[in-house]
């Protein structure tokens, strides 16, 4: 099975974790893939990259990007992984498909006092 950069795996890595991420590089001469980690049974994983062997690899199915919920997730996932120009394409979307005749728009916070960030700065 080939495989590119950025796609979405499962793997299980030399150490044993069992992670799900996606692609950032590749060594094909050692059949090594280099993977962002989003999910792991080892929580200290979550947030770096790890390397697994291509064999180890199993793509997981695309996620269609239709539904509001769905792109929310997805920008979930691009904050963590301070992706700002993923961030900004999946804002642009979310923003379409909350536009779209018969779809409900998600409701927006309402507040009604001023918030400051931990250094007391109002934002």
């Amino acid at each position: 099975m080939k495989f590119e950069i950025s796609d979405w795996v499962q793997a299980k890595t030399r150490n044993g974790e069992f992670v799900h991420g996606f692609i950032e590089s590749f060594d094909e001469s050692q059949q090594i893939a280099k993977l962002f980690v989003v999910r792991s049974d080892n929580e200290q994983s979550v947030g770096h990259s790890t390397t697994a062997l291509v064999h180890w690899l199993r793509r997981l199915p695309e996620m269609p990007l239709d539904e509001p919920n769905a792109i929310q997730n997805m920008i979930d996932i691009a904050l963590a992984t301070r992706d700002e120009a993923w961030f900004a394409e999946l804002s642009e979307r979310l923003a379409t498909a909350t536009d779209q005749p018969g779809k409900e728009a998600l409701p927006k916070p309402h507040i009604d006092f001023p918030i400051a960030n931990r250094i007391r700065h109002q934002v």
